[in-house]
């Protein structure tokens, strides 16, 4: 498995709990992170984690590689979610 590869699962892994926080923030409607299906939630853990704790990926490419794995694995709604949610997280 590629260093980074294992570098964003773990770390999303491990700091599940900080990053369930930050997206509850942006969350509507009463939506709880535990409502969200797995992927897009792992999605949003991978994204964020790699946006707050990457130096060699800009945020808004990392946003763009989230949006093309919702297109592979999530439902039809996934990439404008996850668009949305991450989106928060860029300064400007």
């Amino acid at each position: 498995m590629p260093d980074y590869l294992t570098f964003l699962v773990s770390g999303a892994n491990e700091h599940q709990e900080e990053l369930d926080e930050k997206i509850a923030k942006y969350l509507k409607n009463k939506w709880t992170v535990q409502r969200l299906s797995r992927i897009d939630r792992a999605i949003l853990h991978i994204g964020l984690f790699e946006m707050e704790n990457s130096l060699e990926v800009p945020k808004k490419v990392a946003i763009d590689e989230a949006i093309q794995m919702a297109g592979d694995f999530g439902d039809k709604d996934s990439k404008s979610f996850i668009n949305g949610i991450l989106s928060n997280f860029v300064e400007g």
